[in-house]
């Protein structure tokens, strides 16, 4: 019960890191006719958008394997039913989630988790010879539309409030002129991982130009200009110039969230973190070092004063691994790597056992304990556990600060 307990106060302090997205590996596509040629193009539609989304690549469906794999989607489903959207017949497939690694895997693709970057859009709509900002509970068919697109590509996207807070902290002309220190300032109230400034003009003949900015990175690091942004046009019908948008910055945050599967992977790593203070400090950590998209598993090594040592099992590279530590600004590096030997562990005492990735991807924490943690402010015992490390990737200092560079 204590070790409940003191996860609850553990997580209730955690930082606001991601977003988690649901169905990921579930599509709705419209069914226009009943025959069996129809439902099969919706099938092959659906496991493209399943594919596209969970890899995080809009051009996954250019891969020979994938191409090939899109011939015979069938096999891929798991579950299907039929229902109605805007008054159209659509079918709703939910695909393997197994059979779709394994699929991504022999592609040589990347995995994009269910833990993902929010979104925070700040657009400015320029029509009928006025601009004005698009708030969350704005009537706005554009804002609509970014937000179904970003559902299609797995993006969890934000709408500002609008509230006494938002109207005075930033303008109108401070987000169509794109000044940064305004937006930022706004944008921390809402912890994002990223940041998207739309400027929307109306065109005489109905269509759409879009240009944007995209901010992927800590929303302090914004403010001080130290953030380069990604940027685009996009022009023409409403629907596809957002959707084109979406894509494109859908794409950016798979770029630089999404893990490299196949290829060579490094079993397991020695990560040592000092300067964990206390019980909440350690299960913050272990929680946080399970989210990252390159782990699946965490085991408690070693505890010794306020030194931790944990053994990751990888799903992806090193390198990967390496860069998800380096985004997050509570661990800083103290040492360079190195390899040690570990001398045979005598027989525990008690035992941290491993945090692992369920099946639905979230994490599995704090399995029964046998170690009695009686001070929940300092750790001093000293826990050895049986599984040994092949590597020690770093040692890191730690610092359980509310912000966390991404």
């Amino acid at each position: 019960m204590l070790r409940i307990a003191l996860l609850f106060l553990a997580l209730l302090a955690l930082p606001l890191k991601a977003a988690t997205v649901t169905n990921l590996y579930q599509a709705q596509v419209a069914l226009p006719d009943t025959d069996r040629q129809s439902e099969q193009a919706a099938r092959k539609q659906a496991l493209e958008q399943v594919l596209i989304k969970v890899s995080g690549q809009s051009n996954i469906v250019e891969n020979e394997i994938v191409a090939k794999a899109l011939g015979s989607s069938n096999q891929y489903v798991s579950q299907f039913s039929y229902a109605n959207r805007e008054g159209q017949r659509t079918l709703v497939l939910t695909f393997d989630r197994t059979r779709i690694h394994t699929l991504l895997t022999q592609a040589n693709s990347t995995f994009w988790s269910e833990q993902r970057p929010s979104v925070l859009v700040w657009l400015v709509e320029d029509a009928n010879r006025s601009r004005n900002i698009i708030w969350d509970q704005t009537n706005s068919e554009l804002a609509r539309r970014i937000k179904s697109e970003g559902e299609r590509r797995g993006v969890p996207v934000l709408m500002p409030i609008g509230d006494f807070e938002d109207v005075t902290a930033v303008s109108t002309p401070d987000i169509w002129g794109g000044f940064v220190q305004p937006i930022a300032a706004a944008s921390q109230r809402y912890q994002p991982q990223a940041v998207l400034v739309v400027r929307a003009r109306q065109q005489d003949n109905g269509q759409i130009a879009l240009t944007w900015q995209l901010y992927s990175g800590n929303v302090e690091q914004l403010g001080r200009n130290q953030v380069a942004p990604s940027e685009g046009r996009n022009g023409g019908e409403t629907l596809t110039s957002v959707a084109l948008m979406v894509d494109s910055v859908a794409d950016i945050l798979g770029a630089k969230y999404a893990v490299p599967l196949g290829g060579d992977t490094s079993s397991q790593l020695a990560v040592v973190v000092e300067n964990i203070q206390s019980s909440q400090d350690f299960f913050t950590l272990e929680r946080m070092l399970t989210d990252l998209t390159s782990v699946a598993a965490v085991n408690a090594y070693r505890i010794q004063g306020d030194r931790v040592e944990f053994t990751v099992q990888l799903l992806s590279t090193e390198d990967v691994f390496q860069r998800e530590l380096s985004q997050d600004s509570r661990l800083s590096a103290v040492t360079t790597p190195v390899v040690e030997q570990y001398e045979p562990a005598p027989q525990p005492e008690g035992m941290i056992r491993a945090t692992d990735v369920s099946a639905t991807g979230e994490p599995v924490l704090g399995q029964p304990s046998d170690v009695d943690v009686s001070d929940t402010e300092q750790l001093n015992s000293d826990i050895k556990v049986e599984t040994k490390p092949a590597k020690q990737a770093a040692v890191f200092s730690w610092s359980n600060s509310s912000s966390a560079a991404l």
